[in-house]
């Protein structure tokens, strides 16, 4: 993404810059513009292909801020992969829109998909005759009378009520139904995809519609080949996944585990993923589906050590007496030591002060086991887990047919 930068549009001297760019490197260009030949400001004039027309959308302030240049490496990694009929579609949606910053611009050039665009339709009255020929202007007029109708009233009628903005190529409007998918009422889970002809949201797990729908508004006929922009996953310990390793796959199958687990295992997973650091996103996949071999472990020091000596026979009664002459705390973290427990830290408020994992042989297993059909809500990250098995196999279960 190249923007032309001048003091004025009749300017001899233009500066090219280039973006991605370094924040330094823009501000040095642009204090050496506007101090040649006298100060003056400089501001955006003009760029190269679909850069064009954010010239009224990008101010100066944003050239020399840090955060403004951060925004517009982000907006170039989506602009410079728009073929001609989304830059088209950039262009009529930035003016369809109230565009109030940078934030506005990208957030239009992330979901272009929700915009419909119709090539060669510039008036009221092209407007109004594509309706008709198209069956969309909510009458059906039979043909013999099309001669006869008021093609102009048409088009400004569904213009009224449907906002969107005429450019040279043609009218660009949003789509009537942008998302068939619900919005979740959980955390949301979420993939911001990519492909030359457009962007689209997809929130996770999908069904086989959704993916459809996918497809549709990227134009490809498999989503494998979809650059994968954006993540957002709304869950306290979404810092822990490598998100440098994700697939669309590998989304997917995580945010149907994440669905189906209960307030309890959200918690256990968010300690596990701390322990465990997993080394890609599939690796957290594992994780999720062998839950199950976790349980929390929720007891002081001190309780740790009075329930080892439970363990061992020792009742109430002997438990009384030996309080005041035992130290139960050094007890229990030497138990701990001996399980292989191990310290996750807290992340926020919580009433529980030690938090840890344990390693281990035991009889039980985990009675919150992961299974469907069950979706709470997120517990905070970082709790007292400790594992029930023995590591993972070597080999990972099958993860399913490929997405797309």
């Amino acid at each position: 993404m190249i923007l032309h930068v001048s003091k004025s549009p009749s300017s001899n001297e233009v500066e090219h810059i280039s973006f991605p760019a370094d924040a330094a490197k823009v501000r040095y260009a642009m204090i050496g513009l506007e101090e040649f030949g006298g100060w003056a400001p400089a501001y955006i004039v003009g760029g190269e292909g679909p850069a064009e027309a954010l010239t009224s959308y990008i101010s100066r302030d944003d050239l020399y801020s840090e955060d403004g240049v951060k925004k517009l490496n982000r907006l170039a990694g989506l602009v410079d992969t728009m073929e001609l009929e989304a830059q088209k579609v950039f262009a009529g949606a930035l003016r369809a829109e109230s565009i109030n910053g940078l934030d506005d611009v990208l957030r239009v050039a992330s979901n272009l998909g929700q915009y419909e665009f119709i090539e060669g339709v510039t008036t009221d009255k092209e407007l109004g005759g594509w309706l008709v020929e198209h069956g969309k202007a909510g009458v059906d007029f039979p043909k013999e009378v099309w001669p006869y109708l008021d093609y102009a009233g048409i088009g400004a009628g569904y213009y009224s009520d449907h906002g969107g903005a005429y450019t040279p190529s043609g009218y660009v409007k949003r789509r009537e139904v942008i998302q068939t998918q619900e919005a979740a009422k959980q955390p949301n889970f979420v993939l911001t995809l990519a492909s030359p002809a457009s962007t689209h949201r997809l929130n996770l797990p999908a069904t086989d519609d959704d993916l459809e729908q996918a497809k549709r508004a990227l134009r490809l006929d498999d989503l494998d080949s979809a650059a994968i922009r954006d993540v957002e996953i709304d869950y306290p310990w979404a810092h822990l996944l490598d998100m440098d390793s994700i697939t669309l796959q590998d989304a997917h199958i995580l945010a149907k585990c994440v669905q189906e687990m209960t307030a309890q295992e959200l918690r256990v997973f968010g300690a596990v993923l701390e322990a465990e650091q997993p080394n890609s996103f599939s690796d957290a996949n594992l994780t999720a589906m062998y839950l199950d071999d976790y349980e929390l472990v929720e007891d002081s020091e001190r309780e740790y050590g009075r329930e080892a000596l439970r363990k061992a026979g020792a009742d109430d009664e002997i438990l009384d007496m030996l309080d005041g002459f035992t130290d139960f705390d050094t007890l229990g973290r030497s138990e701990m030591e001996a399980d292989g427990v191990r310290e996750t830290s807290s992340r926020g408020p919580r009433r529980n002060p030690a938090k840890r994992f344990r390693w281990g042989e035991e009889p039980q297993r985990n009675e919150r086991a992961l299974d469907t059909g069950r979706s709470e809500g997120c517990g905070a990250c970082g709790d007292d887990v400790r594992r029930l098995s023995t590591p993972w196999p070597e080999q990972g279960p099958e993860m399913g047919q490929t997405m797309g």
